[in-house]
């Protein structure tokens, strides 16, 4: 072979590597898709992980804490203290 051939050749075989890697086997395809999926769900843990550390602090705040209990009363509920008023102005 010449050296243009051996060239030439070797060019042929890199081109249909490359074809073959990206349109014959689903398996890269499927590993990059995977790779993504796995990333957004670790996202997705890591929100969950926090929303699950607020939440436990909400649920001992309201079992062991009774002025929060009072504040959430009066915030979620607009209940009042025997004898308080309540005022409420337009905005």
């Amino acid at each position: 072979m010449s050296k243009n051939n051996s060239r030439r050749f070797v060019v042929y075989i890199i081109v249909a590597l490359v074809m073959a890697f990206l349109f014959g086997n689903t398996g890269f395809r499927t590993l990059v898709r995977r790779y993504w999926e796995l990333h957004k769900l670790n996202g997705q843990f890591g929100d969950l992980k926090k929303e699950n550390r607020l939440l436990r602090k909400e649920v001992y705040l309201l079992e062991n804490d009774k002025s929060y209990i009072e504040h959430i009363a009066r915030k979620e509920l607009g209940l009042v203290s025997p004898g308080e008023v309540e005022y409420r102005f337009k905005k």
